[in-house]
């Protein structure tokens, strides 16, 4: 089989903020400006699906397929991406699959034409040179010293300006290489499926934000400094009359990220039974992180940051599991969920010995425990309606609490754990008609 195409689209963004704050005319608030621009693609494209072997020994189905696809964006270049996929069925019960492919992202409309937006960010808040002859890091020990600011440097003065806006002009598009192998197995003496795949994905020129607190951790938490990171904010020097040292401005707008690899396996099990008086069906899907290394900059501009992997900190879990169990019975099914989150900390981040009003040494707690959580739901049908009640987070587990070390927290929660349930126990109820 075979299918390819031509194809053209055009779109536009028009966000048109009101004129108090285009004007800057609302005290104590941000700023932002009009978000306005548009693109357009042309795209031709083709896949082939092409059977090799079938029917027999060790071949019960061979299928190999290949596709391409070139584009041409007025923001965002040309190019071409390539993918090839083989399913091999040694026998009608096992199944080998891979793929291998490039893709390519072009800069979203919101990424190049972002208007300059401002906030404040206090000084407290980001900058890691305030007292910082306490810290335990050695960088920015160093480095701070290097540029000249006092060890008991207190950081007083008014907040920094954070500057966001859209990349338009310099933000290049998103590539990426991927490469999954795996099997499925489902064998004839039940009704099983178990699915096993192997996922590496490297991703270059990521665009992202990076956040005010990371550009100014990342200038002296490096090994080299000054490095590419402080090129991307201001500080009054030594001889401001008002405030020395102090942060005034921060411009985070979307850039490329240097580079992300991940690597990673999925498990997927669906696994159905007849029971006597109905049925039974059991499915979990369970993902194990390898690797999630980030790297902002190239390693020549700034060293230090080239190697960091975020498996097993807060927000990239080693493990995240979902199971489900249903029972049909009648017009009734009985559904019970659970969701289990590994342990994760900060240590590649931040130490847990450090000085706090006094206490040297004090401890901070940078782990989040392991956590599993239950719920539970009814599902009455009937033909033109049915009724779902239930519960979320049964046991009502709270999520672990964080020292404010690292991580911008909400409360005492991280915001990067999205993982955890930040509710509670929960009620809900639906009630659904249909003609």
């Amino acid at each position: 089989g075979t299918a390819f195409g031509l194809e053209y689209r055009t779109f536009s963004i028009d966000d048109q903020p009101s004129e108090y704050s285009t004007g800057g005319d609302l005290w104590g608030q941000s700023s932002a400006l009009v978000t306005k621009g548009s693109n357009d693609v042309w795209e031709a494209f083709i896949e082939a699906e092409i059977p090799l072997l079938a029917g027999r020994t060790g071949f019960e189905e061979l299928t190999l397929n290949v596709s391409g696809r070139y584009f041409d964006y007025k923001e965002g270049g040309d190019d071409t991406v390539l993918k090839a996929g083989l399913r091999w069925a040694l026998t009608p019960t096992f199944m080998l699959r891979s793929t291998v492919g490039t893709s390519y992202r072009a800069p979203a409309l919101f990424e190049l034409f972002l208007g300059d937006e401002t906030g404040f960010q206090g000084q407290l808040g980001i900058d890691p040179c305030i007292q910082w002859e306490d810290s335990t890091n050695d960088n920015i020990r160093t480095n701070c010293a290097a540029e000249g600011i006092p060890d008991d440097y207190l950081g007083p003065g008014p907040s920094a300006t954070v500057i966001s806006g859209g990349g338009a002009g310099f933000l290049e598009p998103e590539t990426s290489d991927a490469m999954t192998f795996g099997f499925v197995w489902t064998p004839e003496f039940t009704d099983l499926s178990v699915a096993v795949d192997y996922v590496e994905i490297e991703v270059n020129d990521q665009i992202d934000d990076l956040g005010a607190a990371a550009i100014v951790n990342g200038c002296y938490d490096a090994d080299n400094f000054p490095n590419a990171f402080c090129d991307l904010f201001t500080r009054n020097s030594a001889n401001d009359e008002a405030w020395p040292f102090q942060i005034t401005e921060i411009r985070d707008t979307f850039i490329n990220v240097n580079q992300q690899t991940y690597k990673g396996i999925d498990l997927n099990l669906v696994w159905n039974m007849d029971l006597s008086f109905g049925q039974l069906e059991l499915a979990a899907q369970s993902t194990w992180n390898l690797e999630n290394v980030q790297r902002l900059f190239d390693p020549s501009e700034v060293q230090g940051f080239d190697e960091t992997d975020y498996v097993g900190t807060i927000g990239s879990p080693d493990n995240t599991t979902n199971f489900r169990a249903t029972l049909n019975w009648q017009d009734w099914r009985f559904n019970y969920y659970a969701q289990y989150v590994s342990e994760t900390d900060d240590s590649p981040f931040a130490d847990a010995e450090t000085t706090y009003f006094g206490f040297d040494p004090a401890y901070a707690d940078i782990t989040m425990d392991a956590v599993l959580y239950h719920s539970l739901s009814v599902i009455y049908q009937q033909d033109n309606w049915d009724l779902l009640v239930g519960v979320n987070n049964l046991l009502d587990e709270e999520p672990d609490v964080v020292s404010d070390v690292y991580r911008a927290r909400r409360g005492n929660v991280p915001i990067a754990a999205s993982q955890y349930d930040l509710l509670g126990r929960s009620f809900f109820l639906r009630f659904n008609w249909r003609k």
